[in-house]
């Protein structure tokens, strides 16, 4: 990564509340590289340049971690390239990491990433879901389920719910979000137990971008990270 990158994923990160270190921007700097390689043979992510895969793929993926309990067990729903699961788990290693998505090629590029990276505590799954055998084998079994870009908000939370744990939390990773907290109230939502609990609103460093986090509990439990 060239030395005007690595200063924009470093106060990309700072200005989303994230320290970096030196090791963490050498392993972001290799995924950068690598996704580049990959992505001259195979569809990867329809971002190409490297500046715009810094700011919309890295410094978005981030933008989560500052919510995230560290050591948590953590589900990444269509998570593609590695975005957001690998890049989380480079920035917090303490992650319990496991990312689902229904692309092989994709998946192949993650573990590719985690063996040359020596990741360890993070696992993929090939799988379209939803997927009762998934959803069965994994049954509530994360803190947090996420996904970024993967669906509806109703999508998400019907797929994502039966994952997480009675304390768990879902955050859908969104784009501008009009209206007030209301409007994710409907009939939808109250059908899986589910409560709008927090909407993070924040812009992209940089490329002045609008970006949502909207973190969902069950309606029993409603403790967040602060």
């Amino acid at each position: 990564m060239r030395q005007d990158l690595n200063e924009v994923l470093w106060e990309g990160a700072r200005e989303l509340g994230i320290e970096l270190s030196e090791e963490k921007v050498k392993a972001l700097e290799f995924f950068l590289e690598e996704l580049m390689r990959w992505n001259r043979k195979m569809n990867l992510t329809s971002i190409r340049r490297p500046f715009e895969i810094v700011v919309k793929h890295f410094l978005d993926s981030l933008a989560v971690s500052p919510y995230l309990s560290q050591g948590c067990s953590l589900l990444d729903i269509g998570s593609g390239a590695g975005f957001p699961c690998i890049v989380l788990k480079i920035s917090d290693p303490s992650l319990k990491v496991t990312s689902i998505d229904s692309s092989q090629k994709k998946l192949s590029f993650q573990r590719h990433l985690i063996r040359q990276l020596k990741l360890e505590g993070i696992d993929t799954i090939h799988a379209h879901l939803p997927d009762p055998g998934i959803a069965d084998k994994f049954n509530k079994s994360f803190d947090y389920a996420l996904s970024r870009a993967f669906g509806s908000l109703e999508t998400i939370l019907g797929i994502a719910r039966p994952f997480i744990k009675d304390t768990g939390i879902i955050i859908a990773m969104k784009g501008k979000i009009g209206g007030r907290r209301g409007t994710f109230k409907d009939n939808n939502i109250a059908r899986l137990n589910m409560r709008l609990q927090r909407v993070i609103s924040f812009t992209l460093p940089f490329i002045d971008a609008s970006r949502t986090l909207l973190f969902f509990a069950p309606k029993e439990f409603c403790s967040i990270k602060p």
